[in-house]
């Protein structure tokens, strides 16, 4: 459980990229395969020192990965949206599994996987902008209701190495930071995150539940949060999914809510804070060239 969500936050992660004719590193061995039997659940991916094996994912999220994954060493607090490019890329699946020499750490590994992608699908991207629906999250009225984070309060997420040793008889699972660890409750998902910051709960996280379009973070709050939010996932509206890459233009405020359990009354009666649609420029990974792999 704990490399899916690990790996849920390197996904969700993006920084701005211009693709380069520099040399880059590569992997020592690399296999890609079409995925079999994804839907009876597979293997996990592993991302570690030295290892990049991500099974039953398609050419656009391994574009994204590679291309908009990591700042430096670091995460980024929002993805960034990968458009164009053929509509397979949304429905053929791949097993990636890549060895790299001296332990490289999945950052490392990142220009590596780029030139993966360029050999085998003859990947092209560039970047760019557009003006595209979003949802504001600002502060509903007042003081908002967040309880900034304690120092110890959670563990860095240390990037060099995602693997972590099994827990001992009764020993807790440690709190990542900017990670959120949720609980179920019949309908009611009660998710919880600690030591994070506005950016990456809007960028990051939100999007996992409010999927219709991108969220960018107009709070203008600072410094990093332990947050609680109890809502049901599926009074949340869902609207068109991205289509090809490319987000649904509408722009219509979501449905009302009179039971004040969907996400957007959660985060109003419970934080203080509102998400509000509107458009706003986004940086963009464009696809120009993408084709079916060569074989191994």
């Amino acid at each position: 459980m704990t490399r899916w969500i690990v790996f849920a936050a390197i996904l969700l992660a993006s920084r701005s990229y211009a693709q380069s004719t520099a040399p880059r590193p590569a992997f020592e061995m690399a296999s890609v395969k079409p995925s079999a039997n994804c839907e009876s659940g597979g293997r996990a991916p592993d991302v570690s020192p030295g290892r990049f094996d991500v099974p039953c994912t398609t050419l656009r999220i391994f574009i994204r990965l590679a291309y908009s994954a990591f700042v430096g060493a670091n995460l980024n607090s929002r993805r960034i949206e990968v458009v164009g490019g053929p509509r397979w890329m949304d429905s053929d699946r791949y097993d990636i599994s890549a060895k790299a020499e001296g332990g490289a750490s999945a950052a490392q590994m990142a220009p590596m996987l780029q030139a993966l992608l360029e050999d085998r699908f003859q990947v092209k991207v560039h970047m760019g902008s557009q003006d595209s629906p979003v949802y504001a999250l600002t502060v509903a009225k007042g003081n908002p209701n967040l309880r900034p984070s304690k120092e110890g309060s959670c563990t860095p997420i240390d990037l060099t190495n995602l693997t972590r040793l099994p827990l001992k008889p009764g020993e807790p699972a440690p709190r990542y930071c900017g990670l959120a660890g949720v609980k179920r409750n019949g309908e009611t998902l009660m998710p919880d995150w600690y030591g994070v910051t506005m950016a990456e709960f809007a960028g990051r996280w939100l999007p996992l539940y409010v999927m219709d379009r991108p969220i960018i973070d107009n709070t203008g709050l600072t410094g990093q949060f332990d947050i609680h939010l109890e809502f049901v996932r599926g009074s949340a509206p869902q609207g068109p999914m991205l289509l090809n890459g490319q987000p649904s233009p509408d722009l219509q405020a979501p449905p009302a809510d009179s039971t004040g359990s969907s996400i957007f009354k959660a985060l109003e009666t419970q934080l203080g804070l509102k998400l509000s649609p509107t458009k706003a420029p986004l940086d963009v990974i464009i696809v120009d060239q993408a084709e079916k792999p060569s074989e191994n």
